[in-house]
């Protein structure tokens, strides 16, 4: 039987791809975003309060803020790549079923 709608297979593919590159960005800049909101914490005593207001904690609050955010995106294109699959794989047993009968 012959595979039709290679280009939802193609697209399923594609958000599979970003998803797993949104999931690799968003640990790095979990990351990054700790040891900066860290750095910049100490200017807070250099320069005076304005630069950075919230010290150590705002750094760490905006961390979990974009590894929030990176999880929500990373599930978000997963889902819709899995998505795609089910319709797919509906439609073909729907065609697998009539051509039997």
């Amino acid at each position: 039987m012959e595979k039709k709608f290679n280009i939802l297979r193609i697209i399923s593919v594609i958000f599979k791809v970003i998803a797993w590159v949104v999931a690799v960005f968003t640990v790095i800049g979990f990351f990054a975003m700790l040891v900066g909101g860290a750095a910049l914490s100490q200017f807070t005593h250099r320069y005076g309060a304005d630069y950075f207001p919230f010290g150590a904690f705002g750094g760490v609050a905006i961390a979990f803020y974009i590894l929030i955010l990176g999880a929500i995106w990373f599930i978000s294109l997963l889902a819709g790549a899995e998505l795609i699959m089910v319709i797919l794989a509906i439609e073909e047993n729907t065609r697998q079923q009539k051509s039997q009968t």
